[in-house]
């Protein structure tokens, strides 16, 4: 039996797929609230896992350039990020234009542990 909604699929598809998605989500939100706390909003997370990835690429990462990312506005952004100084990263003033506040990391492998659980969740803990 099909289900246009489920894209073709037969309904006990459908339940598989939802169910090992919804686990590997779980997954990740645990880890999420264990690293973070629970009463961090998903919002805070999405910043701090938007500006930690470009801070792997690049040494400082603009408030503007997170909320460009996450669609997140820049005074809730401005906000937490004076929330979470000092926990693996700070604010520094940009030299170049003093209104605007780089996000720095000051502890690039804190919660290191947390990316490699979740690097295993995605399978994403082997470099090829």
């Amino acid at each position: 039996m099909t289900n246009p909604q489920d894209g073709g699929g037969s309904s006990n598809e459908a339940v598989e797929i939802r169910y090992r998605t919804l686990t590997e989500l779980e997954k990740v939100l645990r880890l999420l609230v264990d690293r973070h706390g629970a009463r961090m909003t998903l919002g805070e997370m999405l910043a701090i896992t938007a500006a930690m990835a470009r801070l792997c690429r690049q040494e400082q990462v603009t408030i503007a350039e997170i909320s460009e990312a996450t669609g997140l506005p820049k005074q809730n952004l401005s906000r937490w990020a004076r929330k979470r100084v000092g926990d693996s990263i700070a604010l520094r003033v940009n030299e170049e234009d003093q209104r605007v506040h780089d996000v720095v990391m000051t502890d690039a492998f804190r919660g290191q542990e947390n990316i490699e659980r979740l690097a295993r969740i995605f399978g994403t803990d082997r470099v090829d």
